[in-house]
Protein backbone atom coordinates (compact mmCIF):
# COMPACT_ATOMS: atom_id res chain seq x y z
CA UNK A 1 0.00 0.00 0.00
CA UNK A 2 1.26 3.45 -0.92
CA UNK A 3 1.53 6.33 1.55
CA UNK A 4 0.28 9.80 0.62
CA UNK A 5 3.10 12.32 0.85
CA UNK A 6 3.53 15.98 0.03
CA UNK A 7 6.46 15.93 -2.34
CA UNK A 8 7.47 18.28 -5.13
CA UNK A 9 5.94 21.52 -3.87
CA UNK A 10 2.74 22.88 -2.42
CA UNK A 11 -0.43 21.07 -3.34
CA UNK A 12 1.34 17.93 -4.60
CA UNK A 13 0.28 14.46 -3.54
CA UNK A 14 2.17 11.29 -4.46
CA UNK A 15 1.20 7.67 -3.97
CA UNK A 16 2.88 4.38 -4.78
CA UNK A 17 6.30 5.16 -3.32
CA UNK A 18 7.13 4.77 0.39
CA UNK A 19 9.39 7.46 1.76
CA UNK A 20 10.82 7.39 5.25
CA UNK A 21 12.19 10.30 7.24
CA UNK A 22 13.99 9.98 10.51
CA UNK A 23 16.33 11.86 12.81
CA UNK A 24 19.15 9.90 14.47
CA UNK A 25 22.15 11.32 16.35
CA UNK A 26 21.43 14.73 14.89
CA UNK A 27 21.37 13.43 11.29
CA UNK A 28 18.44 14.88 9.35
CA UNK A 29 17.36 13.09 6.20
CA UNK A 30 15.37 15.00 3.58
CA UNK A 31 12.39 12.86 2.47
CA UNK A 32 12.45 14.51 -0.98
CA UNK A 33 16.03 13.34 -1.54
CA UNK A 34 15.01 9.84 -0.55
CA UNK A 35 12.03 9.98 -2.88
CA UNK A 36 14.37 10.82 -5.75
CA UNK A 37 15.64 7.26 -5.58
CA UNK A 38 12.19 5.76 -5.96
CA UNK A 39 10.89 4.72 -9.33
CA UNK A 40 8.18 7.14 -10.46
CA UNK A 41 5.79 6.02 -13.14
CA UNK A 42 4.16 9.43 -13.50
CA UNK A 43 4.87 12.92 -12.13
CA UNK A 44 3.38 16.37 -12.68
CA UNK A 45 6.07 18.74 -13.86
CA UNK A 46 4.09 22.00 -13.86
CA UNK A 47 0.54 23.12 -13.02
CA UNK A 48 -0.55 26.46 -14.51
CA UNK A 49 -3.74 28.16 -13.29
CA UNK A 50 -4.22 31.91 -14.03
CA UNK A 51 -5.37 32.68 -10.48
CA UNK A 52 -7.63 35.72 -10.98
CA UNK A 53 -9.58 36.42 -14.20
CA UNK A 54 -12.49 38.66 -15.11
CA UNK A 55 -15.65 36.87 -16.20
CA UNK A 56 -16.32 36.65 -19.96
CA UNK A 57 -13.39 38.92 -20.79
CA UNK A 58 -11.24 36.32 -22.58
CA UNK A 59 -10.61 32.58 -22.64
CA UNK A 60 -8.46 30.96 -19.95
CA UNK A 61 -6.29 27.86 -19.95
CA UNK A 62 -5.56 25.60 -16.99
CA UNK A 63 -2.60 23.41 -17.94
CA UNK A 64 -1.14 20.32 -16.33
CA UNK A 65 2.26 19.22 -17.67
CA UNK A 66 3.44 15.75 -16.65
CA UNK A 67 5.98 13.05 -17.39
CA UNK A 68 5.04 9.38 -17.84
CA UNK A 69 7.48 6.47 -18.01
CA UNK A 70 7.24 4.18 -21.02
CA UNK A 71 6.02 1.15 -19.07
CA UNK A 72 3.17 3.15 -17.45
CA UNK A 73 1.69 4.72 -20.58
CA UNK A 74 -1.00 2.09 -21.32
CA UNK A 75 -2.75 2.87 -18.00
CA UNK A 76 -2.66 6.67 -18.18
CA UNK A 77 -5.73 8.58 -16.92
CA UNK A 78 -5.97 12.35 -16.46
CA UNK A 79 -8.66 13.95 -14.30
CA UNK A 80 -9.49 17.47 -13.17
CA UNK A 81 -11.41 18.08 -9.93
CA UNK A 82 -13.11 21.20 -8.62
CA UNK A 83 -12.86 21.78 -4.85
CA UNK A 84 -11.20 18.35 -4.50
CA UNK A 85 -14.39 16.27 -4.74
CA UNK A 86 -16.20 17.24 -7.96
CA UNK A 87 -14.91 15.44 -11.05
CA UNK A 88 -15.23 17.98 -13.90
CA UNK A 89 -12.95 16.58 -16.63
CA UNK A 90 -11.61 13.15 -17.58
CA UNK A 91 -9.36 11.94 -20.37
CA UNK A 92 -8.32 8.34 -20.99
CA UNK A 93 -6.08 8.23 -24.09
CA UNK A 94 -6.76 7.55 -26.88
CA UNK A 95 -10.45 8.29 -26.19
CA UNK A 96 -11.93 11.78 -26.44
CA UNK A 97 -11.99 13.83 -23.23
CA UNK A 98 -15.21 14.41 -21.27
CA UNK A 99 -16.28 17.62 -19.55
CA UNK A 100 -18.48 16.84 -16.55
CA UNK A 101 -20.52 18.65 -13.92
CA UNK A 102 -20.13 22.41 -13.85
CA UNK A 103 -17.66 22.31 -16.78
CA UNK A 104 -20.08 20.46 -19.07
CA UNK A 105 -20.59 22.71 -22.11
CA UNK A 106 -18.04 25.25 -20.80
CA UNK A 107 -14.80 23.56 -21.94
CA UNK A 108 -13.46 23.22 -25.47
CA UNK A 109 -12.75 19.48 -25.49
CA UNK A 110 -11.15 19.75 -28.93
CA UNK A 111 -8.38 22.01 -27.62
CA UNK A 112 -4.88 20.52 -27.89
CA UNK A 113 -2.12 21.62 -25.53
CA UNK A 114 0.51 19.34 -27.10
CA UNK A 115 1.23 17.22 -30.16
CA UNK A 116 2.07 14.28 -27.92
CA UNK A 117 -0.87 11.84 -28.21
CA UNK A 118 -0.54 11.14 -24.46
CA UNK A 119 -0.63 14.84 -23.52
CA UNK A 120 -2.67 16.63 -26.19
CA UNK A 121 -5.87 16.92 -24.09
CA UNK A 122 -4.25 17.53 -20.71
CA UNK A 123 -5.40 21.19 -20.43
CA UNK A 124 -8.75 22.85 -19.71
CA UNK A 125 -9.53 25.64 -22.16
CA UNK A 126 -12.54 27.70 -21.07
CA UNK A 127 -13.61 30.22 -23.77
CA UNK A 128 -15.96 32.21 -21.51
CA UNK A 129 -15.18 31.77 -17.80
CA UNK A 130 -17.96 32.77 -15.41
CA UNK A 131 -18.17 33.16 -11.59
CA UNK A 132 -19.70 29.69 -11.15
CA UNK A 133 -16.28 28.25 -12.07
CA UNK A 134 -14.48 29.82 -9.11
CA UNK A 135 -12.79 27.28 -6.86
CA UNK A 136 -9.79 25.04 -6.20
CA UNK A 137 -8.73 23.04 -9.27
CA UNK A 138 -6.81 19.78 -8.90
CA UNK A 139 -5.07 17.94 -11.73
CA UNK A 140 -4.68 14.20 -11.11
CA UNK A 141 -2.55 12.03 -13.38
CA UNK A 142 -2.55 8.31 -12.64
CA UNK A 143 -1.37 5.00 -14.02
CA UNK A 144 -1.82 1.41 -12.87
CA UNK A 145 0.95 1.83 -10.29
CA UNK A 146 1.35 5.52 -9.54
CA UNK A 147 -0.48 8.84 -9.16
CA UNK A 148 0.38 12.52 -8.81
CA UNK A 149 -1.96 15.41 -7.94
CA UNK A 150 -1.49 19.15 -7.69
CA UNK A 151 -3.97 21.94 -6.91
CA UNK A 152 -4.30 25.69 -7.42
CA UNK A 153 -7.12 28.25 -6.99
CA UNK A 154 -9.03 30.09 -9.70
CA UNK A 155 -11.08 33.22 -8.99
CA UNK A 156 -13.48 34.41 -11.71
CA UNK A 157 -14.71 37.87 -10.72
CA UNK A 158 -17.30 40.24 -12.10
CA UNK A 159 -18.29 43.77 -11.00
CA UNK A 160 -21.67 44.47 -9.49
CA UNK A 161 -24.40 45.02 -12.05
CA UNK A 162 -26.24 47.36 -9.70
CA UNK A 163 -25.23 49.28 -6.56
CA UNK A 164 -27.88 51.14 -4.57
CA UNK A 165 -27.26 53.58 -1.71
CA UNK A 166 -30.11 54.80 0.51
CA UNK A 167 -30.43 56.77 3.72
CA UNK A 168 -33.52 57.12 5.88
CA UNK A 169 -34.53 58.04 9.43
CA UNK A 170 -35.78 55.12 11.56
CA UNK A 171 -36.00 57.20 14.77
CA UNK A 172 -35.82 60.74 16.08
CA UNK A 173 -32.06 60.61 16.66
CA UNK A 174 -30.69 58.31 13.99
CA UNK A 175 -30.23 58.03 10.22
CA UNK A 176 -29.73 54.63 8.59
CA UNK A 177 -27.29 54.33 5.67
CA UNK A 178 -27.85 51.19 3.59
CA UNK A 179 -25.85 49.95 0.61
CA UNK A 180 -26.82 47.05 -1.65
CA UNK A 181 -24.93 45.37 -4.53
CA UNK A 182 -26.20 42.71 -6.93
CA UNK A 183 -24.52 40.60 -9.62
CA UNK A 184 -21.01 40.74 -8.12
CA UNK A 185 -18.45 38.00 -7.54
CA UNK A 186 -16.79 37.22 -5.19
CA UNK A 187 -18.94 38.29 -2.23
CA UNK A 188 -18.60 42.09 -2.01
CA UNK A 189 -17.38 43.97 1.05
CA UNK A 190 -18.78 47.38 2.03
CA UNK A 191 -17.27 50.54 3.48
CA UNK A 192 -19.75 53.25 4.54
CA UNK A 193 -18.60 56.82 5.10
CA UNK A 194 -19.60 60.48 5.34
CA UNK A 195 -17.75 63.64 4.26
CA UNK A 196 -18.92 66.91 5.76
CA UNK A 197 -18.98 70.24 3.83
CA UNK A 198 -15.46 70.98 5.16
CA UNK A 199 -14.11 67.84 3.53
CA UNK A 200 -13.65 65.78 6.70
CA UNK A 201 -14.23 62.11 6.01
CA UNK A 202 -15.47 59.71 8.68
CA UNK A 203 -16.13 56.01 8.30
CA UNK A 204 -19.49 54.69 9.48
CA UNK A 205 -19.38 51.40 11.37
CA UNK A 206 -21.19 48.56 9.62
CA UNK A 207 -23.94 47.40 12.02
CA UNK A 208 -25.26 44.55 9.94
CA UNK A 209 -24.90 42.79 6.61
CA UNK A 210 -26.50 39.99 4.65
CA UNK A 211 -26.23 38.29 1.30
CA UNK A 212 -26.78 35.19 -0.79
CA UNK A 213 -24.98 33.46 -3.66
CA UNK A 214 -26.97 32.54 -6.74
CA UNK A 215 -26.50 29.40 -8.83
CA UNK A 216 -24.68 31.50 -11.44
CA UNK A 217 -21.98 32.27 -8.86
CA UNK A 218 -22.83 35.96 -8.35
CA UNK A 219 -23.87 37.57 -5.07
CA UNK A 220 -26.65 39.86 -3.88
CA UNK A 221 -25.40 41.42 -0.65
CA UNK A 222 -25.66 44.55 1.44
CA UNK A 223 -24.64 46.36 4.62
CA UNK A 224 -26.00 49.18 6.79
CA UNK A 225 -24.82 51.58 9.46
CA UNK A 226 -26.15 54.42 11.63
CA UNK A 227 -25.26 58.11 12.03
CA UNK A 228 -26.64 60.78 14.39
CA UNK A 229 -29.29 62.95 12.76
CA UNK A 230 -28.55 66.05 14.90
CA UNK A 231 -24.81 65.98 14.16
CA UNK A 232 -24.98 65.43 10.40
CA UNK A 233 -24.94 68.73 8.49
CA UNK A 234 -26.89 69.44 5.35
CA UNK A 235 -24.96 68.84 2.12
CA UNK A 236 -22.80 66.19 3.79
CA UNK A 237 -21.71 63.48 1.35
CA UNK A 238 -22.98 60.01 2.24
CA UNK A 239 -21.04 57.25 0.49
CA UNK A 240 -20.51 53.54 0.03
CA UNK A 241 -17.46 51.78 -1.44
CA UNK A 242 -17.88 48.22 -2.68
CA UNK A 243 -14.73 46.10 -2.97
CA UNK A 244 -14.26 42.59 -4.33
CA UNK A 245 -11.74 40.59 -2.23
CA UNK A 246 -8.84 39.23 -4.25
CA UNK A 247 -9.20 41.87 -7.00
CA UNK A 248 -8.28 45.53 -7.54
CA UNK A 249 -11.85 46.49 -8.41
CA UNK A 250 -13.73 49.09 -6.35
CA UNK A 251 -17.02 50.88 -6.87
CA UNK A 252 -18.00 54.03 -4.93
CA UNK A 253 -21.50 55.52 -4.82
CA UNK A 254 -22.25 58.89 -3.18
CA UNK A 255 -25.32 60.94 -2.31
CA UNK A 256 -25.83 64.44 -0.95
CA UNK A 257 -27.45 64.34 2.46
CA UNK A 258 -30.58 66.37 3.23
CA UNK A 259 -31.63 66.37 6.91
CA UNK A 260 -35.35 67.09 6.31
CA UNK A 261 -36.25 63.40 6.57
CA UNK A 262 -39.52 62.00 7.88
CA UNK A 263 -39.29 59.44 10.66
CA UNK A 264 -40.15 56.06 9.17
CA UNK A 265 -40.99 53.27 11.58
CA UNK A 266 -42.92 50.71 9.50
CA UNK A 267 -42.31 48.94 6.22
CA UNK A 268 -45.57 50.29 4.76
CA UNK A 269 -44.48 53.93 4.57
CA UNK A 270 -43.84 55.25 1.05
CA UNK A 271 -42.56 58.79 1.75
CA UNK A 272 -39.84 59.87 -0.69
CA UNK A 273 -37.12 62.52 -0.83
CA UNK A 274 -34.89 63.59 -3.73
CA UNK A 275 -31.10 63.44 -3.70
CA UNK A 276 -28.15 63.40 -6.10
CA UNK A 277 -26.18 60.22 -6.72
CA UNK A 278 -22.56 59.96 -7.90
CA UNK A 279 -20.91 56.66 -8.77
CA UNK A 280 -17.26 55.80 -9.38
CA UNK A 281 -15.88 52.43 -10.52
CA UNK A 282 -12.16 51.68 -10.53
CA UNK A 283 -10.49 48.53 -11.83
CA UNK A 284 -6.82 47.80 -12.40
CA UNK A 285 -6.36 44.91 -14.83
CA UNK A 286 -3.13 43.09 -15.73
CA UNK A 287 -1.44 44.92 -18.56
CA UNK A 288 -3.17 48.23 -17.82
CA UNK A 289 -0.17 49.56 -15.89
CA UNK A 290 -0.87 51.82 -12.95
CA UNK A 291 -3.67 53.75 -14.61
CA UNK A 292 -7.04 52.90 -13.02
CA UNK A 293 -10.14 52.87 -15.18
CA UNK A 294 -12.76 55.22 -13.82
CA UNK A 295 -16.38 55.71 -14.77
CA UNK A 296 -18.35 58.56 -13.15
CA UNK A 297 -21.96 59.53 -13.62
CA UNK A 298 -24.51 61.72 -11.90
CA UNK A 299 -28.25 61.47 -12.02
CA UNK A 300 -31.30 62.47 -10.03
CA UNK A 301 -32.40 59.52 -7.89
CA UNK A 302 -35.37 58.89 -5.66
CA UNK A 303 -34.47 57.86 -2.12
CA UNK A 304 -37.41 55.62 -1.26
CA UNK A 305 -37.90 54.05 2.10
CA UNK A 306 -35.64 51.03 2.29
CA UNK A 307 -37.21 47.77 1.13
CA UNK A 308 -36.30 45.20 3.79
CA UNK A 309 -37.22 42.23 1.61
CA UNK A 310 -35.07 43.24 -1.36
CA UNK A 311 -32.06 44.23 0.72
CA UNK A 312 -31.86 41.58 3.39
CA UNK A 313 -33.04 38.72 1.19
CA UNK A 314 -36.25 36.78 0.84
CA UNK A 315 -36.90 33.38 2.32
CA UNK A 316 -36.19 31.73 -1.02
CA UNK A 317 -32.58 32.96 -0.85
CA UNK A 318 -32.14 32.04 2.78
CA UNK A 319 -32.11 35.66 3.92
CA UNK A 320 -33.46 37.03 7.19
CA UNK A 321 -35.96 39.90 7.22
CA UNK A 322 -35.36 42.35 10.05
CA UNK A 323 -38.36 43.72 11.93
CA UNK A 324 -38.94 47.36 12.94
CA UNK A 325 -38.68 46.26 16.59
CA UNK A 326 -35.16 45.02 15.94
CA UNK A 327 -34.23 48.39 14.44
CA UNK A 328 -35.71 50.14 17.48
CA UNK A 329 -33.54 48.08 19.82
CA UNK A 330 -30.48 48.73 17.69
CA UNK A 331 -31.22 52.46 17.65
CA UNK A 332 -31.43 52.57 21.46
CA UNK A 333 -28.13 50.71 21.73
CA UNK A 334 -26.48 53.15 19.34
CA UNK A 335 -27.75 56.18 21.26
CA UNK A 336 -26.54 54.62 24.49
CA UNK A 337 -23.07 54.15 23.05
CA UNK A 338 -22.94 57.79 21.99
CA UNK A 339 -24.04 59.01 25.44
CA UNK A 340 -21.46 56.84 27.22
CA UNK A 341 -18.74 58.12 24.88
CA UNK A 342 -19.68 61.75 25.61
CA UNK A 343 -19.84 61.15 29.38
CA UNK A 344 -16.34 59.73 29.18
CA UNK A 345 -15.05 63.04 27.81
CA UNK A 346 -16.60 65.12 30.63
Amino acid sequence: MGIDLSVGGSGSKRTGCVVLCWEWNGLNVDPESLDAGCSRGVSIVKLTVPGVVEANRSGVKLDCEYRVEEWERPGLVLKWYLDKIHLVYQWIPPLQPQALGVLSGRVNTSYRASRDPLAMHRALYIPRPDPALTGQYSCSVSTFEDEDTRSAPLLVWTPAQYVDLKYWRPSEHLVNISCHATGASPKPEFTLFTRDPNGTRQEVSVRGENGGREDSGVWAAGAWGLILWAETEADTIVGCTVTLPGTDHTHTTKKIYHPDLPIITTTTTTTTTTSTTTTESTTTRPGDGSRPRTNMSQDAATNNFFDFHNFFGSASRGGRVLSPLWYCVCSLMFVGEQLLERLGHL
